[in-house]
């Protein structure tokens, strides 16, 4: 696999108040491509102090991907979730213990939404490559740029992510080292170049996970991607725990993006595992 950097538009100084000034003419929809179980106490740390009444139960939650529809540019998925060959296997044809087992109803893949709602695919953004936001890379396009954050795919495991990437011959990354730092959120690139769709580096669910914001014409949307699972999350300010590589870093990115979210309510917010299309007002706990 050749790893390429990904080139954006480095806008030095810019802070979200001057993004949010200038929407552009995008918009996101997001696509169910099959479901999880979970259980709420991975989702929402017990032992967090705000988390005292977390019950012990599972949650059947959705596996999402959002199409981005820019007027000028074209179209863009925000993650690729799953693939067609989990409706007949919850592993999707791979073998081992540590592969992740989803559910999903026959015609929700990732490769039917683009047919169904005429979608020609300009490029592919990944927050991240877990199985539920990458596995439908396999019935994707492979003439197009797929691009990750950078350092991501230094933990991507074939015996657990078998041959999700198979065809690709090369990936691009974002080098957060280099992207402005937009308070209160930190590096922040312009993906697109004008403004519209932004990647922010959130980590905690992963090192390097990223989150997404649209800066569309009727409202500014930051999908959260899995920084936040849940809206829950953001209600209580607490976490996840178990599906997490450092909570302590979960815990920090969540408050930042709370913090966000109080210095700017007109932003829209979707979690990561929560309806699609659900996007909310966040509700200040202040």
């Amino acid at each position: 696999m050749r790893l390429k950097t990904y080139q954006y538009q480095k806008n030095k100084g810019i802070s979200w108040d001057e993004v949010f000034q200038n929407p552009r003419p995008v918009s996101v929809r997001s696509f169910q491509t099959g479901t999880v179980i979970i259980n709420r106490h991975g989702t929402l740390n017990p032992n967090h102090p705000l988390a005292k009444d977390v019950q012990d139960e599972e949650l059947e939650v959705p596996i999402l991907a959002h199409w981005v529809h820019h007027e000028d540019k074209g179209d863009f998925l925000l993650d690729a979730g799953l693939d067609a060959s989990y409706a007949g296997d919850p592993r999707g044809g791979l073998l081992g213990t540590d592969v992740d087992e989803f559910q999903q109803i026959k015609g929700e893949n990732i490769a039917q939404h683009l047919v169904q709602n005429d979608i020609n695919l300009k490029m592919v953004f990944l927050s991240h490559l877990h199985a539920d936001h990458a596995a439908g890379v396999r019935e994707l396009p492979k003439d197009i740029p797929y691009v990750i954050p950078k350092g991501e795919y230094g933990e991507y495991r074939l015996e657990v992510h078998g041959d999700f990437l198979e065809g690709l011959e090369e990936l691009y990354e974002i080098d957060f080292s280099k992207a402005n730092q937009m308070a209160p959120l930190g590096p922040s690139v312009d993906l697109l170049g004008d403004g519209s769709l932004w990647a922010i580096h959130t980590p905690g669910h992963t090192p390097w996970h990223v989150s997404f914001l649209v800066n569309g014409m009727d409202r500014p949307i930051l999908l959260t991607m899995d920084a936040v699972f849940i809206h829950e999350n953001l209600e209580r300010g607490v976490a996840p725990s178990e599906y997490t590589w450092d909570m302590e870093k979960a815990q920090d990115t969540l408050e930042k993006i709370i913090a966000f979210l109080e210095m700017f309510p007109q932003v829209r917010v979707g979690a990561g595992h929560e309806s699609g299309n659900s996007f909310k007002i966040y509700n200040s706990r202040i």
